[in-house]
Protein backbone atom coordinates (compact mmCIF):
# COMPACT_ATOMS: atom_id res chain seq x y z
CA UNK A 1 0.00 0.00 0.00
CA UNK A 2 1.52 3.16 -1.13
CA UNK A 3 2.19 6.41 1.44
CA UNK A 4 1.67 9.99 0.36
CA UNK A 5 2.79 12.86 2.52
CA UNK A 6 0.53 15.82 2.51
CA UNK A 7 0.20 19.10 5.07
CA UNK A 8 -1.73 18.61 8.34
CA UNK A 9 -4.73 21.38 8.76
CA UNK A 10 -7.30 21.92 12.14
CA UNK A 11 -9.39 19.24 10.57
CA UNK A 12 -6.59 16.71 10.58
CA UNK A 13 -6.24 17.31 14.54
CA UNK A 14 -8.80 14.22 16.17
CA UNK A 15 -6.56 11.63 13.83
CA UNK A 16 -3.56 13.18 14.85
CA UNK A 17 -4.52 13.10 18.39
CA UNK A 18 -5.62 9.66 18.24
CA UNK A 19 -2.30 8.56 16.21
CA UNK A 20 -0.04 9.92 18.88
CA UNK A 21 -2.17 8.09 21.80
CA UNK A 22 -1.39 4.97 19.28
CA UNK A 23 2.48 5.80 19.33
CA UNK A 24 2.78 6.35 23.22
CA UNK A 25 0.78 2.78 23.99
CA UNK A 26 4.03 1.32 23.03
CA UNK A 27 6.37 3.65 22.56
CA UNK A 28 6.15 4.70 26.42
CA UNK A 29 7.73 8.58 26.59
CA UNK A 30 5.41 9.41 29.12
CA UNK A 31 3.92 12.27 27.27
CA UNK A 32 0.33 12.86 26.13
CA UNK A 33 -1.06 14.86 23.87
CA UNK A 34 -4.97 16.14 23.63
CA UNK A 35 -6.37 17.50 20.39
CA UNK A 36 -6.70 20.66 22.35
CA UNK A 37 -2.56 20.48 23.10
CA UNK A 38 -2.45 19.87 19.13
CA UNK A 39 -4.93 22.73 18.29
CA UNK A 40 -2.22 25.00 20.43
CA UNK A 41 0.91 23.61 18.53
CA UNK A 42 -0.63 24.41 15.23
CA UNK A 43 -1.63 27.73 16.45
CA UNK A 44 2.27 28.74 17.67
CA UNK A 45 3.27 31.83 15.95
CA UNK A 46 6.74 30.64 14.45
CA UNK A 47 5.23 27.86 12.23
CA UNK A 48 2.99 28.08 9.40
CA UNK A 49 0.15 25.42 8.80
CA UNK A 50 0.51 23.95 5.46
CA UNK A 51 3.93 23.73 5.73
CA UNK A 52 5.59 22.68 9.23
CA UNK A 53 3.17 20.12 9.85
CA UNK A 54 3.02 16.54 7.76
CA UNK A 55 0.85 13.78 8.22
CA UNK A 56 1.73 10.25 6.06
CA UNK A 57 -1.41 8.88 4.51
CA UNK A 58 -2.13 5.39 3.69
CA UNK A 59 -4.53 5.03 0.65
CA UNK A 60 -7.32 4.49 2.54
CA UNK A 61 -6.52 7.56 4.15
CA UNK A 62 -5.55 6.14 7.28
CA UNK A 63 -2.84 8.99 9.02
CA UNK A 64 0.56 6.38 9.62
CA UNK A 65 2.89 8.67 10.99
CA UNK A 66 3.54 12.19 11.48
CA UNK A 67 6.76 14.86 11.47
CA UNK A 68 6.53 18.54 12.68
CA UNK A 69 9.00 21.31 12.57
CA UNK A 70 9.32 24.53 15.10
CA UNK A 71 12.12 27.28 13.70
CA UNK A 72 13.01 28.84 16.98
CA UNK A 73 15.13 31.82 15.96
CA UNK A 74 18.76 32.75 15.45
CA UNK A 75 21.51 32.25 17.79
CA UNK A 76 25.25 31.09 18.00
CA UNK A 77 25.15 31.52 13.86
CA UNK A 78 22.82 29.02 13.34
CA UNK A 79 18.60 29.50 12.48
CA UNK A 80 17.80 26.39 14.99
CA UNK A 81 14.98 24.55 14.42
CA UNK A 82 13.27 21.52 16.63
CA UNK A 83 11.67 18.90 14.91
CA UNK A 84 10.00 15.73 15.54
CA UNK A 85 7.54 13.12 14.36
CA UNK A 86 6.58 9.29 14.67
CA UNK A 87 5.17 6.23 12.51
CA UNK A 88 2.03 4.07 13.64
CA UNK A 89 3.68 1.21 15.58
CA UNK A 90 1.77 -1.22 13.25
CA UNK A 91 3.52 0.31 10.19
CA UNK A 92 6.56 0.25 11.28
CA UNK A 93 9.66 -1.12 8.69
CA UNK A 94 7.46 -0.36 5.62
CA UNK A 95 9.91 2.42 5.06
CA UNK A 96 7.53 5.31 6.61
CA UNK A 97 9.77 6.09 8.82
CA UNK A 98 12.81 6.82 5.92
CA UNK A 99 9.82 8.66 3.83
CA UNK A 100 8.81 11.11 7.33
CA UNK A 101 12.45 11.88 8.45
CA UNK A 102 13.75 12.78 4.83
CA UNK A 103 11.19 14.53 4.09
CA UNK A 104 11.16 16.49 7.71
CA UNK A 105 14.77 17.23 7.54
CA UNK A 106 14.11 18.75 4.09
CA UNK A 107 11.31 21.19 5.18
CA UNK A 108 13.25 22.15 7.83
CA UNK A 109 16.21 23.12 5.24
CA UNK A 110 13.25 25.32 3.48
CA UNK A 111 12.17 26.92 6.54
CA UNK A 112 15.57 27.94 6.86
CA UNK A 113 15.95 29.42 3.54
CA UNK A 114 12.26 31.56 4.23
CA UNK A 115 13.64 32.86 7.39
CA UNK A 116 17.54 33.45 7.23
CA UNK A 117 19.03 32.27 3.96
CA UNK A 118 22.44 33.22 5.36
CA UNK A 119 22.73 31.19 7.99
CA UNK A 120 23.43 27.47 8.46
CA UNK A 121 20.44 25.62 10.12
CA UNK A 122 20.88 23.49 13.23
CA UNK A 123 18.33 21.02 13.19
CA UNK A 124 17.46 19.41 16.92
CA UNK A 125 15.37 15.58 17.69
CA UNK A 126 15.05 14.88 21.36
CA UNK A 127 14.30 10.81 21.73
CA UNK A 128 14.53 7.36 24.57
CA UNK A 129 17.93 6.68 24.23
CA UNK A 130 16.60 3.36 24.53
CA UNK A 131 14.99 3.91 20.79
CA UNK A 132 17.82 2.34 19.29
CA UNK A 133 15.48 2.02 15.72
CA UNK A 134 15.04 5.70 16.00
CA UNK A 135 18.51 6.45 16.66
CA UNK A 136 19.35 4.56 13.18
CA UNK A 137 17.01 6.05 11.43
CA UNK A 138 18.25 9.44 12.59
CA UNK A 139 21.77 8.08 11.39
CA UNK A 140 20.43 7.70 8.31
CA UNK A 141 20.01 11.39 7.23
CA UNK A 142 23.17 12.70 8.93
CA UNK A 143 21.66 13.26 13.20
CA UNK A 144 24.18 11.93 15.31
CA UNK A 145 23.53 12.27 19.22
CA UNK A 146 25.11 15.26 21.18
CA UNK A 147 23.97 15.36 24.91
CA UNK A 148 21.95 14.20 26.80
CA UNK A 149 19.18 14.93 28.94
CA UNK A 150 17.64 13.18 32.32
CA UNK A 151 13.82 13.25 32.84
CA UNK A 152 13.14 13.11 36.68
CA UNK A 153 10.81 12.50 39.25
CA UNK A 154 9.74 12.86 42.69
CA UNK A 155 6.45 12.17 44.55
CA UNK A 156 4.62 14.42 47.25
CA UNK A 157 5.45 11.94 49.91
CA UNK A 158 7.82 12.44 52.55
CA UNK A 159 9.15 16.31 51.05
CA UNK A 160 12.13 17.51 52.76
CA UNK A 161 11.61 20.71 54.73
CA UNK A 162 11.94 23.69 52.09
CA UNK A 163 14.81 25.96 52.84
CA UNK A 164 14.08 30.03 52.87
CA UNK A 165 16.02 31.92 50.19
CA UNK A 166 18.77 33.50 51.84
CA UNK A 167 19.13 37.02 53.91
CA UNK A 168 18.96 39.93 51.13
CA UNK A 169 16.72 37.73 48.96
CA UNK A 170 12.51 37.07 48.70
CA UNK A 171 10.42 34.13 47.20
CA UNK A 172 7.11 35.92 45.73
CA UNK A 173 4.60 34.03 43.08
CA UNK A 174 4.50 34.91 39.76
CA UNK A 175 1.67 37.49 38.61
CA UNK A 176 0.88 38.69 35.14
CA UNK A 177 3.20 41.47 35.27
CA UNK A 178 6.44 39.55 35.36
CA UNK A 179 5.53 37.78 32.04
CA UNK A 180 7.99 39.18 29.91
CA UNK A 181 10.53 40.00 32.58
CA UNK A 182 10.42 36.03 33.56
CA UNK A 183 11.21 35.59 30.00
CA UNK A 184 14.28 38.08 29.91
CA UNK A 185 15.64 36.61 33.24
CA UNK A 186 15.61 32.83 31.22
CA UNK A 187 17.26 34.15 28.31
CA UNK A 188 20.13 35.62 30.96
CA UNK A 189 19.94 32.62 32.57
CA UNK A 190 20.60 30.10 30.19
CA UNK A 191 22.99 32.38 28.23
CA UNK A 192 25.69 29.71 29.10
CA UNK A 193 23.72 26.69 28.34
CA UNK A 194 25.13 24.60 25.09
CA UNK A 195 23.03 25.48 22.18
CA UNK A 196 20.53 27.69 24.14
CA UNK A 197 18.24 29.82 21.66
CA UNK A 198 16.54 32.61 23.34
CA UNK A 199 12.69 33.11 23.30
CA UNK A 200 11.61 35.95 21.41
CA UNK A 201 8.70 37.44 22.91
CA UNK A 202 5.78 36.24 20.91
CA UNK A 203 6.56 32.38 20.98
CA UNK A 204 7.31 32.93 24.73
CA UNK A 205 3.87 34.31 25.29
CA UNK A 206 2.65 31.43 23.08
CA UNK A 207 4.41 28.71 24.61
CA UNK A 208 4.86 29.62 28.06
CA UNK A 209 3.03 32.51 29.90
CA UNK A 210 -0.32 31.98 27.97
CA UNK A 211 -0.43 28.20 27.33
CA UNK A 212 -3.51 26.23 28.64
CA UNK A 213 -0.77 24.26 30.33
CA UNK A 214 0.66 26.72 32.48
CA UNK A 215 -0.06 27.04 35.80
CA UNK A 216 0.52 30.87 37.10
CA UNK A 217 -0.98 29.81 40.99
CA UNK A 218 2.45 27.30 41.64
CA UNK A 219 4.95 29.44 39.89
CA UNK A 220 7.58 31.45 41.61
CA UNK A 221 10.49 33.82 41.56
CA UNK A 222 13.30 35.02 43.61
CA UNK A 223 14.14 38.84 43.95
CA UNK A 224 16.59 41.12 46.18
CA UNK A 225 14.80 42.90 48.62
CA UNK A 226 15.34 46.56 47.59
CA UNK A 227 13.43 45.93 43.86
CA UNK A 228 11.05 43.62 42.38
CA UNK A 229 14.13 42.24 39.62
CA UNK A 230 13.89 38.32 38.55
CA UNK A 231 17.02 36.75 39.81
CA UNK A 232 15.95 33.42 40.06
CA UNK A 233 12.37 31.57 38.70
CA UNK A 234 10.87 28.46 38.85
CA UNK A 235 8.02 28.11 36.03
CA UNK A 236 5.12 25.01 36.84
CA UNK A 237 3.06 23.43 33.78
CA UNK A 238 0.42 20.99 34.02
CA UNK A 239 -0.69 19.16 31.35
CA UNK A 240 -4.23 17.61 31.35
CA UNK A 241 -4.05 14.73 29.01
CA UNK A 242 -1.71 13.10 31.33
CA UNK A 243 -3.68 13.55 33.75
CA UNK A 244 -6.59 11.61 31.89
CA UNK A 245 -3.70 9.04 30.64
CA UNK A 246 -2.80 7.78 34.08
CA UNK A 247 -4.71 9.28 36.70
CA UNK A 248 -2.00 11.44 38.37
CA UNK A 249 -1.88 15.00 38.43
CA UNK A 250 1.48 15.79 37.87
CA UNK A 251 3.54 19.59 37.93
CA UNK A 252 5.99 19.61 35.38
CA UNK A 253 8.86 21.97 36.20
CA UNK A 254 8.88 23.75 32.54
CA UNK A 255 11.70 26.52 33.58
CA UNK A 256 13.91 27.05 36.31
CA UNK A 257 17.08 29.17 36.43
CA UNK A 258 19.71 31.78 38.03
CA UNK A 259 21.26 34.42 36.73
CA UNK A 260 24.66 33.97 36.70
CA UNK A 261 26.09 36.50 39.59
CA UNK A 262 23.86 34.96 42.01
CA UNK A 263 24.18 30.91 41.60
CA UNK A 264 25.70 28.65 44.31
CA UNK A 265 23.89 31.29 46.86
CA UNK A 266 20.56 28.60 47.07
CA UNK A 267 18.06 30.53 45.28
CA UNK A 268 17.08 27.39 43.28
CA UNK A 269 17.27 24.91 46.00
CA UNK A 270 14.68 27.77 47.75
CA UNK A 271 12.79 27.90 44.80
CA UNK A 272 12.34 24.38 44.30
CA UNK A 273 11.39 23.06 48.17
CA UNK A 274 9.09 25.56 48.34
CA UNK A 275 7.46 24.71 44.73
CA UNK A 276 7.43 21.14 45.91
CA UNK A 277 5.31 22.11 49.12
CA UNK A 278 2.88 24.60 46.85
CA UNK A 279 2.28 21.72 44.97
CA UNK A 280 1.27 19.01 47.44
CA UNK A 281 -1.26 21.40 48.84
CA UNK A 282 -2.71 22.01 45.94
CA UNK A 283 -3.12 18.33 45.20
CA UNK A 284 -0.41 17.52 42.92
CA UNK A 285 0.64 13.33 43.07
CA UNK A 286 4.23 14.06 42.04
CA UNK A 287 6.35 16.62 40.14
CA UNK A 288 8.74 16.10 37.45
CA UNK A 289 11.28 17.95 35.32
CA UNK A 290 14.17 17.74 32.84
CA UNK A 291 18.45 18.54 32.74
CA UNK A 292 20.92 18.51 30.15
CA UNK A 293 23.50 16.41 31.34
CA UNK A 294 25.96 19.19 29.75
CA UNK A 295 23.99 21.85 32.27
CA UNK A 296 26.95 24.05 33.19
CA UNK A 297 25.25 24.90 36.76
CA UNK A 298 25.45 21.37 38.41
CA UNK A 299 21.39 21.01 38.43
CA UNK A 300 21.17 17.90 38.54
CA UNK A 301 22.93 17.42 41.91
CA UNK A 302 20.42 20.16 42.66
CA UNK A 303 17.63 18.59 41.63
CA UNK A 304 18.89 15.09 43.05
CA UNK A 305 19.19 16.87 46.76
CA UNK A 306 15.39 17.87 46.39
CA UNK A 307 14.29 14.61 46.22
CA UNK A 308 14.16 13.58 42.31
CA UNK A 309 15.50 10.66 40.69
CA UNK A 310 16.48 10.24 37.49
CA UNK A 311 13.40 8.14 35.37
CA UNK A 312 14.65 8.19 31.45
CA UNK A 313 17.34 8.79 29.37
CA UNK A 314 16.56 11.31 26.59
CA UNK A 315 19.33 11.94 23.65
CA UNK A 316 19.13 15.00 21.76
CA UNK A 317 20.23 14.84 17.97
CA UNK A 318 21.56 17.11 15.80
CA UNK A 319 22.84 18.19 12.27
CA UNK A 320 23.77 21.29 11.01
CA UNK A 321 22.49 22.16 7.23
CA UNK A 322 25.16 24.63 4.89
CA UNK A 323 24.00 27.90 4.25
CA UNK A 324 23.01 27.81 0.37
CA UNK A 325 25.71 28.92 -1.84
CA UNK A 326 25.05 32.57 -2.86
CA UNK A 327 25.17 32.58 -6.83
Amino acid sequence: MSIGLRPLTLSDIAAWAELREEIERVDRTGEHFSADDLAEEMANPAVEVGKDFVGAFDTAGQMVGYFSILPRGAAGGHCTIDLQGSVLPARRAQGIGTLLVTGMVERATRARDERRADLPARLFVAGLSSDVAQAELLASVGMRGERWTFLMRTSMDALKPARPPPAGYRLRGYDASMADALRLAHNAAFLDHPDFTPWSAALWQQSVTESRSFRPEVSFVVSPDDSDEILAYLQTAEFEADLAATGRREAYIGKVGTLRAHRGKGLATALLGHALSAYREAGYDEASLAVDSENPTGALGVYQRVGFSVESRWTNYAMTVDAPVSS
